[in-house]
């Protein structure tokens, strides 16, 4: 969660154009208590939004997964099924589709079953399919962050696992032990049978945040490495390769890639200016035969989500003080479209993801107030 205050417009740079859109909120007070993720285009009419429904029973906080859908121009929100999990603290961390009838969600480990919690749709429901964890490792979690579908039969996601380094007991807590554990990035491929793991060069040392699969042997990998230095992969030719991506910072991280094509593809995360520096907006743009850093507004904070947009791109994220914001890049020029607060005094609101569609601007996110359970959110606004 974010600790946040009510909203403050963005003192943009010159050249800035102003607010461009109205947003309109949809109605999701049937859904309940919930916390959405993220928010996906399945095609050029429908668009998902995924997350969780909460629940709290007694001191414990049950979570289910929680699909939502807006078809056309229907206007409303609908539930679509989906496929419970074993465990009462799952997540569904990334949604991707590559047609009405192919997507992936993925989830977190699961003990009871031994795998990796991902589901797929095949356009009338949902199956629970198991993603691999590498052999002879003992890990305390595991689980996948983000997923890019290409095709049918063609589907990569990255996440992590938490490697168990050693373990002694605890003199401070009789029967307990302590653990030393290192984080090592995971990357997987689905290829229509399974999910299988895929070797990453210098794993242990990395930590993958998003993946985008341009072709069927052109596929990109963004996080950061045991240095806090942002890192691309590109996996091309059957082998793994580091595609320096310039910044203007001394550390950072690259949380999300996405792409139209092998010659465009953006990038966006954190740079830190100092020591002391809580995170400033990082936004990189491939064009086919480096990556060039794009120049973002010094007021804004670290960004979360990127979405490809008319001319450019959308990114939403938070800055220093938990603050949440949206931006939009048309053109070379940076716009702020004016994201409503929604805060009160004992209330603030996160945004967790955003996706461009026909209508314009779509934002997933959270309202919380004093119970600390979250209200779904999802603002649409116009182009």
């Amino acid at each position: 969660m974010l600790a946040g205050a009510a909203f403050v417009a963005l003192a943009l740079s010159s050249g800035t154009a102003h607010a461009d859109g109205r947003w309109r909120a949809a109605d999701l007070t049937a859904v309940g208590d919930a916390q959405l993720y993220g928010v996906t285009p399945v095609d050029a009419d429908t668009t998902w939004a995924y997350g969780v429904s909460v629940a709290q029973d007694g001191k414990a906080r049950v979570t289910t997964p929680l699909l939502l859908a807006r078809d056309g121009d229907s206007g409303g929100w609908r539930r679509i099924p989906m496929r419970g999990w074993t465990n009462s603290d799952n997540r569904i961390n990334s949604v991707a589709a590559s047609a009405r009838d192919d997507a992936w969600a993925v989830g977190d480990y699961e003990p009871q079953s031994g795998a990796i919690h991902t589901q797929h749709w095949d356009g009338t429901g949902w199956s629970v399919v198991g993603a691999p964890v590498p052999d002879g490792v003992r890990f305390t979690d595991a689980g996948l962050l983000d997923v890019s579908v290409r095709a049918v039969g063609d589907a990569w996601a990255v996440g992590w696992i938490t490697v168990v380094d050693s373990e002694v007991p605890d003199p401070d807590k009789p029967g307990g032990t302590i653990q030393e554990t290192h984080f090592e990035a995971v990357v997987q491929h689905w290829d229509g049978d399974a999910w299988r793991l895929v070797a990453l060069p210098d794993a242990a040392s990395l930590m993958v945040n998003s993946v985008t699969a341009v072709g069927a042997d052109d596929v990109w990998v963004s996080g950061y490495d045991a240095a806090d230095q942002p890192v691309m992969l590109r996996y091309a030719g059957g082998r793994w390769s580091r595609v320096p991506v310039p910044y203007d910072g001394v550390n950072g991280e690259l949380m999300d890639v996405e792409a139209r094509g092998s010659g465009d593809v953006w990038a966006a995360g954190r740079k830190l200016n100092d020591d002391e520096d809580r995170g400033h907006a990082l936004l990189a743009h491939w064009n086919g035969r480096s990556w060039r850093q794009v120049k973002a507004p010094a007021s804004a904070g670290r960004v979360t989500d990127l979405a490809l947009a008319p001319d450019g791109v959308a990114v939403t994220g938070r800055q220093a003080d938990g603050t949440p914001y949206v931006l939009r890049l048309r053109d070379g020029r940076w716009s702020d479209p004016g994201v409503p607060s929604g805060g009160t005094a004992d209330s603030y609101r996160s945004l967790a993801g955003l996706t461009w569609t026909p209508r314009g601007l779509t934002v997933a996110g959270n309202d919380w107030g004093p119970t600390g359970l979250p209200t779904p959110l999802l603002l649409t606004s116009g182009r």
